[in-house]
């Protein structure tokens, strides 16, 4: 059913709920596993020298979260690339679904409440709204 599976990954707890799911999709399925990380570059980023920054600071950062998401993959025997994408994370999702081919998207949720999930937007939300393809959001347990 699944032959490519796109794991939007940002090393949260709930991205780390969400990778377990996706592997565990992966294997049933034999498919192969895309962990893909966004780089944010904030609007008000004016000069190249802010921008170029701003992306090896997140480049950085995500690489070490990546390197550990595709051991836990690859040791379930899974076969997975990683990718550091930049943009909006919806936008650069969309692009890379679409150019890839990928049949399934799977998300963590952070479970924001109505009045943050307005203000910050929700990146889950979005990919489940405009997704061309199926989605799999993993929500967070409970916090009690």
């Amino acid at each position: 059913m699944f032959k490519k599976i796109i794991l939007a990954f940002d090393g949260s707890p709930h991205a780390r709920r969400a990778l377990d799911a996706a592997v565990d999709l992966a294997q049933k399925y034999g498919a192969k596993l895309y962990i893909v990380s966004v780089v944010n570059i904030p609007d008000f980023a004016g000069t190249v020298d802010e921008v170029n920054g701003a992306l090896e600071k997140g480049k950085e950062f995500f690489n070490k979260q990546l390197e550990e998401a595709q051991k836990t993959a690859s040791r379930e025997g899974v076969e997975v690339e990683t990718r550091i994408l930049a943009g909006h994370p919806f936008e650069a999702i969309a692009r890379f679904v679409d150019s890839e081919g990928c049949d399934l998207i799977v998300v963590g949720s952070r479970g924001l409440g109505t009045v943050k999930r307005y203000l910050l937007g929700s990146v889950s939300e979005a990919i489940v709204r405009y997704a061309q393809c199926p989605v799999l959001v993993v929500k967070s347990r409970d916090r009690r």
